[in-house]
């Protein structure tokens, strides 16, 4: 008689309905973690970034070095 391997034995008593209800949490999972990310994508940037280090009032010369 061939002697079954223990992964052999694992993977042929394994639950099949417990197969699926990973199958279905994982995917669960992924589709929630790609949804909280496209949420924060769409989101409108709020930071001023095209103002920073410049006040309002302030006028810069740019001179040209001869």
């Amino acid at each position: 008689m061939k002697k079954k391997s223990t992964y052999r034995l694992l993977v042929q008593s394994e639950e099949k309905s417990r197969n699926i209800l990973e199958i279905a949490l994982y995917a669960l999972f992924a589709v929630s973690a790609l949804a909280s990310i496209w949420q924060f994508a769409e989101q409108p940037n709020a930071l001023p970034l095209d103002k920073v280090g410049t006040a309002p009032e302030e006028q810069v010369e740019v001179q040209i070095a001869s």
